[in-house]
């Protein structure tokens, strides 16, 4: 084609004729102008495609991401409720006066459990933000996504945190004193299992310092644990759930 047009090119220079010459040239330009045009827009629709692509892969790690989150904080909400169970059962046994049991050490051991993995994972949301969170073509999905990162995320490790340190400061002003050994337990197949022994379980049972303690740190759990358990699993639900609505539109 190209020779065909350098053919025509010379004949009309050869020819003298410039008013047809002038066509011809405008004609070439259009031509060039088309090509780049068509070449411009092809490179658009690649690039378009690329970051079509790069969205619909972060928002399936996103899928998978709070897919593990929400396994997990069933798991945490099963691991204190084991806790809350101890620590009902020890009230029991100190305000009804009941005898010393072995199954006791374990419930004395459980109601010290912390677990410090409730709060979301943020690995994906990190690297969302490294490569600009703009890559979400979804406004509303883009906000739902920073609220959950970005808000809920942090609040729910700074409630757990607070929970983590009044159980060290226990550790320090109640337990010290009052039995063999704190935490002196194993895992097994990823049950934490031990056994915590009272120096004077009689002494425990008239220890209102020790009762109170367990009855606010029931409080405690449900603030500090409970509730921003329910919560992120809430708003981590409803997260995944319009990331896979937005799955299924991007891959029409």
């Amino acid at each position: 084609m190209f020779k065909f047009f350098r053919q025509l090119r010379q004949k009309l220079i050869s020819g003298n004729s410039l008013s047809k010459y002038l066509l011809y040239a405008i004609g070439e330009i259009i031509l060039v102008v088309i090509g780049i045009l068509i070449a411009l827009q092809i490179n658009n629709r690649n690039e378009k495609q690329k970051v079509l692509e790069k969205e619909i892969e972060i928002l399936r790690l996103f899928q998978e991401s709070l897919t593990a989150d929400l396994e997990k904080f069933e798991k945490v909400a099963a691991f204190f409720d084991l806790s809350k169970g101890s620590i009902d059962r020890i009230l029991d046994h100190l305000e009804n006066d009941l005898p010393f049991t072995d199954t006791l050490a374990y419930d004395f051991f459980n109601s010290t459990y912390v677990y410090e993995q409730s709060s979301f994972t943020n690995g994906v949301f990190e690297a969302l933000k490294s490569t600009g969170i703009e890559l979400i073509s979804n406004k509303n999905l883009r906000q739902q996504i920073a609220a959950v990162y970005d808000d809920t995320d942090p609040w729910m490790e700074s409630v757990e945190k607070r929970y983590i340190d009044i159980m060290f400061e226990a550790k320090r002003e109640v337990y010290k004193t009052r039995f063999d050994q704190f935490w002196g337990g194993t895992q097994i197949d990823a049950v934490i299992v031990g056994k915590m022994y009272p120096l004077n379980f009689s002494a425990l049972k008239t220890d209102k310092e020790y009762t109170y303690f367990l009855q606010t740190q029931l409080n405690l759990m449900y603030w500090l644990i409970e509730k921003p358990l329910l919560e992120g699993k809430t708003r981590g639900t409803l997260l995944k759930e319009s990331i896979e609505k937005e799955l299924e539109l991007l891959a029409k």
